[in-house]
């Protein structure tokens, strides 16, 4: 029945038909479709003028164009493919200042070795930090162990401002290591050319156009995008404009050291517990909650909180919740901080750097609310910072 309609429509022969296959059939009906020279809602009849050969290889045009279509997709395909591969998988290791600072993204046990061996590497910095208990931190310091490799630890967020201390433990970390270095985070890409462009201001004090290499698309960076390597050098550029100075290692190693401003205000601080009840960790990735009943007399929250610049208590700290900002009182004493904080000989467990903060009843409102902190007054710039700390105040 198919065979008869489509010899009326196109009024060609039996052989002929016979010659054409199914697919070219199908695809010239298709084509006819869109078209729009055969309404299948108002059947009409379609003629065809040609011979049956002419039909026939009328018929296999659209196969051509179908051809070509699932080419272009199948190469779009492969190119993307192989730029998704070349951001997410490709180990990266190049060298950043020749025989003595190189780059790579987080390598495999082998590849690690083999690349001490090759380049003599002394220091490896690992950008992603301290994760013990990791399947590759464990074997990344195993191999550093048997090499006798320094290794350092300094984590940073892949799309974020570095925070002041990491950032000066990695310039520190930069200045005094012994070469060559390797730098790597995961993909060897935003972590990683921050870093790179750090080292090569440090060595060889470069134009702003071959630090910029570090960070760009040969390395998976987006160019404008929110990698760490653009956030912290247009943060630098700014400054450069505002203070009316020009690019040069004194002048970036003077803004590293007493004029860079994180997200966080240059403090480190913890939040412990509110009326002698601790925070825990909820279902909710790097958040804690502490869950109390509305009614108490007062509240009192304690933590400890450490200016890193001046290594010192924190200027005018306040804490809030909600709405409510009352005055921190640094009261006691944290011994175990210098420790905790890499600052042995350097920050005084003689500080009272454990501070507490009172809330009246009326104060707090039913429900959950991220607790936040406040730096600077009214003669220096104010620092909010929202922590992942929440409240949950219940009836």
């Amino acid at each position: 029945m198919f065979v008869l309609r489509l010899q009326r429509m196109a009024r060609i022969t039996h052989h002929d038909i016979q010659r054409a296959n199914v697919t070219t059939q199908t695809s010239y009906i298709i084509f006819l479709i869109n078209k729009q020279t055969y309404n299948i809602n108002a059947p009409q009849k379609v003629s065809y003028t040609g011979s049956g050969e002419d039909a026939i290889r009328h018929m296999k045009k659209p196969n051509r164009h179908i051809h070509k279509w699932i080419a272009a997709m199948s190469l779009t395909m492969i190119i993307c493919g192989a730029i998704w591969w070349h951001i997410s998988f490709n180990p990266r290791f190049f060298p950043v200042i020749e025989k003595q600072v190189y780059r790579s993204a987080q390598l495999s046990t082998c590849r690690l070795d083999a690349i001490i061996h090759t380049y003599t590497i002394r220091t490896i910095i690992a950008l992603l930090g301290s994760e013990k208990g990791a399947l590759w931190y464990d074997n990344e310091r195993a191999v550093a162990e048997h090499h006798q490799v320094q290794i350092f630890n300094i984590g940073f967020g892949s799309h974020e401002l570095p925070q002041y201390n990491r950032l000066n433990q990695l310039v520190d970390a930069m200045l005094s290591a012994p070469r060559p270095i390797l730098l790597h985070c995961y993909r060897g890409a935003d972590r990683t050319g921050m870093a790179s462009a750090i080292a090569l201001i440090l060595n060889d004090d470069p134009p702003f156009e071959t630090i910029e290499k570090q960070y760009s698309w040969r390395f998976g960076v987006i160019p404008y995008s929110d990698s760490i390597g653009v956030l912290f050098f247009h943060k630098y550029s700014e400054w450069l404009l505002e203070a009316g100075k020009v690019h040069n290692r004194d002048n970036f190693l003077d803004w590293v050291r007493n004029h860079y401003v994180d997200p966080k205000g240059n403090i480190e601080y913890d939040i412990d517990s509110i009326n002698g009840k601790g925070f825990e960790d909820s279902k909710w990735k790097d958040r804690r909650v502490a869950t109390v009943q509305k009614g108490a007399d007062h509240y009192v929250v304690r933590g400890w909180a450490v200016d890193y610049r001046r290594l010192s208590q924190v200027d005018s700290l306040q804490v809030g919740i909600g709405k409510s900002f009352h005055k921190a009182v640094f009261t006691t004493q944290r011994l175990d901080l210098p420790a905790f904080l890499g600052l042995s000989g350097a920050l005084s467990p003689l500080l009272a750097l454990g501070w507490e903060c009172e809330f009246e009843d009326s104060d707090l409102s039913p429900g959950c609310q991220d607790i936040q902190m406040s730096i600077g007054g009214s003669d220096s710039v104010k620092t909010v910072i929202t922590t992942r700390i929440q409240l949950c105040i219940e009836k």
